[in-house]
């Protein structure tokens, strides 16, 4: 249920397998979507899928330049890590030499093997074209009926075109997003209370945006080289109100949504959207700028409510990918990643499904449900302390380190050591170490020593970020293999070849082992990598 991009390479791949598939869909592409932003965890998922099921377009998506190279219809922005800002209201954006309102981590050494932004319409609409092409039954525009349930089967129906629609089910996999077709028709129970944090987005598509680094630079602010350009990136700028997301694509488009605390978001979803946009606008100088001569491509729309939870992922016959489970915010951009490590699951769950088999594909799909809601909590806390930071950029600054600590230690793990002879592949690993005991008492230590960062800062009313600055770096320290929490790199972190030879032993492996392994990581044996490589 659903044909957006997880639904229809999971489609994809089942059909690879032997099974009969049906995608379905109430809408049509191409079409608008959120969550636009790859990661490194996205490309490496991307590339085992490839592998494993002979599907080398995913292989492509999952590197900028081999997306350039092999797709270059399917557009795409560039995508070479993450970068924040911190504005004051009523004031243009200030930054000086010291760099203290700015914040730059690489996610990759150079463009050729860089992560993207994915224009979800062309996407999205590349993907079912791709399952129809393998021979997925694809359905779209179609009403579907509550499903009747069977003991080993579900009996779907609905309408295309005022003609009905049946499909008799082993198993249906709702990949709806937001949409929660299961939740309707299941007793899943919503489970929003486990979710503290509250935010409403206000959001479109724009042309004619001007590049930020230039604007800033023309009100006094200054921005020492960082080890990318500034706006080819995830762009965060932080307000007293939120946040704003700004996601260039390479013709020109920008992707851009205030984010919006629970106590602001009332006031402004109930406003006209581009009115609301506006009034936002206006309170930022630099802002106002930058998006002074901006047309929108999409009306602007606003979302009262993005948190959403269910109390469970999966069941016998019937299993929800993470977006349709669950949704926290879209900062640190974790929702490709955690989609399609979800797809990995259940299509190794599935590989060799039949009835000889269902005993064991019974106990995957507990463990899927299982995994999926120990990483929904995993996130929430990670998430909702940053959101807690974000007022104060001196505590979030070294606090996002341990979103990257956990990123970058994952992938490198992943990709310089052989997969585990037990615990099973890499794909029932805990997304951002959801199933590691280290990095769970990671983010429950850095939540705890933000807590008391505030209420230290908010009774004494003085500057306590260099010693929150301290703690993190000890606290990320089991698994700092990016040299991040470095006082001498200002805000600016490159990719670091030397910190993770440092740390090869928090991968279990040696200098030596890590320099034979250094072939496998992004930007080795590629074209475009390194000389030294």
């Amino acid at each position: 249920m659903g044909s957006g991009f997880a639904g229809s390479i999971l489609a994809r791949i089942l059909q690879r397998q032997g099974h009969e598939v049906a995608l379905v869909d109430r809408g049509a592409h191409p079409r608008f979507a959120l969550g636009e932003s790859s990661t490194p965890l996205a490309a490496i998922c991307l590339e085992r899928l490839a592998a494993r099921y002979a599907l080398p377009d995913l292989g492509h998506l999952a590197a900028y330049g081999r997306w350039l190279a092999h797709l270059p219809d399917v557009r795409r922005g560039l995508k070479r890590g993450f970068t924040f800002y911190r504005h004051k209201p009523g004031e243009p954006f200030r930054n000086s030499s010291a760099n203290e309102h700015r914040l730059l981590v690489a996610a990759s050494p150079h463009d050729f093997v860089a992560d993207s932004h994915w224009l979800r319409s062309d996407v999205d609409h590349f993907l079912v074209r791709q399952a129809a092409a393998a021979g997925v039954m694809f359905s779209d525009r179609t009403a579907l009926d509550a499903p009747a349930w069977r003991p080993r089967e579900a009996l779907v129906t609905g309408h295309r075109d005022g003609r009905a629609w049946r499909f008799a089910a082993h198993l249906v996999i709702d990949a709806s997003g937001a949409g929660g077709f299961l939740a309707r028709y299941l007793p899943i129970a919503p489970d929003l209370r486990r979710v503290r944090l509250r935010t409403g987005l206000v959001y479109s598509h724009f042309d004619g945006t001007r590049p930020f680094e230039q604007v800033a630079a023309a009100l006094g602010a200054e921005l020492p080289p960082g080890p990318y350009p500034d706006e080819r990136a995830a762009v965060h700028h932080l307000l007293d109100e939120g946040w704003l997301y700004v996601l260039p694509f390479d013709h020109g488009t920008v992707s851009a949504g205030f984010v919006l605390r629970r106590d602001i978001a009332g006031r402004f979803v109930a406003l006209p959207p581009d009115r609301a946009w506006r009034e936002l606008l206006a309170r930022y100088p630099t802002l106002a700028a930058q998006f002074g001569e901006a047309r929108p491509l999409e009306p602007i729309a606003t979302i009262p409510l993005l948190q959403r939870r269910l109390t469970r992922a999966a069941g016998p016959n019937w299993a929800l990918l993470p977006h349709a489970f669950a949704f926290v915010s879209p900062l640190f951009s974790t929702g490709i990643a955690w989609s399609l490590l979800a797809v990995e699951r259940l299509a190794l769950a599935l590989e060799d499904a039949s009835p000889k088999t269902a005993h064991r594909v019974a106990r995957q799909l507990a463990q899927y449900d299982a995994l999926t809601r120990a990483e929904a909590i995993h996130l929430s806390r990670l998430v909702q302390a940053a959101y807690d930071a974000m007022q104060c950029f001196d505590l979030f600054a070294p606090f996002s380190f341990l979103y990257f600590a956990l990123a970058s230690y994952t992938e490198a793990l992943q990709r310089l050591r052989p997969e585990p002879e037990r615990g099973g592949p890499w794909a029932w690993r805990g997304f951002l170490g959801a199933s590691d005991p280290v990095a769970t008492k990671m983010v429950r230590q850095a939540g705890a020593a933000l807590r008391h960062a505030i209420r230290r800062r908010t009774r004494e009313a003085d500057n306590r970020g260099s010693a929150f600055f301290e703690t993190m770096a000890r606290i990320i320290a089991p698994r700092n293999v990016a040299g991040l929490a470095e006082p001498a790199r200002c805000g600016l972190y490159p990719v670091d070849l030397e910190a993770l030879v440092r740390g090869a032993h928090l991968l279990g492996l040696s200098p030596e082992e890590i320099a034979v392994a250094m072939p496998r990581l992004r930007g080795f044996g590629e074209s475009g990598s390194p000389a030294a490589a």
